[in-house]
């Protein structure tokens, strides 16, 4: 008894195409096989067209904000920021994660994480509904995707790795942890991400959006959007002293006490032990005030390699396109 065929999905980007999405090897077997980046591209497909949706993707670049960015007030000078280094705003659209949302969107970068900082996470990115943008790159030189030159202009999670040029620099976070943003790596990433994002019509509806290119009205929307978001959301300074200030007034002495000596070095906190000594849901504390000393506090790396996909370079894509002009 001889098996059915198994259909080739055609609808997937094929040898000549992969190259304009990713200079990784590994992401174009990985992104081959998941369901989120296949699903979008078929959207991309019917939204800018077959042959068309590689160079569409070509000049963009996504960047969300986290939920610790509306809290601190940052969307105004990230948008600024945008602005400020050549790229344009096409489309932007309210997201809000889970904790399945966040494990998919970081599942290539999360497996450094301890079980306690995946605890944290879990708390820090499902606050609030956030916002997602689509912009383009208007200094595209056709070499460098604009996802690439928006990655390498965000800059390290390490203050000592990043100049005053990168995005994280203005955005002045105050750890590595607490940082804001995230932009997507490369085009494959785009798709991916807005799959994950966004159900099938938020997603058709944004790429929509995206390529008619309405700029003004684009960013227009994305300010009022955003100011909505903020206004939703308590602020917080994120600043330690300050959070371990306000603990005081509300906590017994000797639990105080114990916190303040992990910040300063002293042996851990697990997670269990710091929602026993705190209540995140405590609205005398404050979410973002737990949320700061918990990143003090927890051990939060495992050893591990420091990335499944490691992000790409504007030096690897003009390599990679000199590559295949020879």
């Amino acid at each position: 008894m001889t098996s059915a065929p198994v259909a080739r999905d055609s609808r997937m980007p094929g040898e000549d195409l992969w190259p304009a999405l990713t200079v990784s090897a590994t992401k174009t077997e990985l992104f081959a096989e998941d369901l989120y980046f296949r699903e979008c591209w078929a959207d991309a497909l019917d939204v800018f067209g077959a042959p068309a949706a590689a160079g569409a993707l070509a000049p963009l670049g996504l960047l969300s904000f986290k939920c610790d960015g509306m809290a601190a007030r940052r969307a105004d000078r990230t948008l600024r920021y945008l602005a400020d280094q050549g790229f344009s705003i096409l489309g932007s659209s309210r997201i809000r994660h889970n904790r399945h949302s966040m494990r998919e969107l970081w599942r290539y970068n999360w497996h450094v994480y301890t079980t306690d900082r995946l605890a944290l996470m879990t708390l820090m990115h499902s606050v609030s509904e956030s916002l997602l943008l689509i912009v383009r790159d208007d200094r595209f030189d056709s070499e460098v995707p604009g996802s690439v030159r928006l990655a390498d202009l965000k800059g390290s999670a390490d203050p000592e790795a990043r100049g005053p040029e990168h995005l994280r620099t203005v955005l002045d976070p105050p750890n590595k942890i607490i940082n804001f943003v995230h932009v997507a790596d490369e085009p494959a990433d785009i798709v991916r991400e807005v799959g994950i994002f966004l159900d099938r019509p938020e997603r058709r509806a944004l790429l929509a959006e995206v390529r008619q290119a309405d700029v003004e009205r684009a960013t227009r929307q994305a300010f009022e959007e955003a100011a909505r978001l903020e206004a939703e959301v308590p602020a917080s300074d994120f600043d330690l002293d300050a959070a371990l200030k306000r603990a005081e007034a509300v906590t017994e002495a000797d639990v105080l006490a114990r916190i303040r000596f992990a910040v300063s070095g002293g042996a851990r906190l697990t997670w269990n032990e710091l929602r026993t000594l705190l209540d995140p849901a405590d609205t005398a504390i404050g979410i973002w005030d737990f949320v700061r000393i918990a990143t003090e506090v927890l051990d939060a790396d495992r050893p591990a390699s420091a990335d499944l996909l490691p992000p790409s370079s504007a030096a690897e894509w003009r390599a990679a396109g000199s590559q295949l002009t020879r």
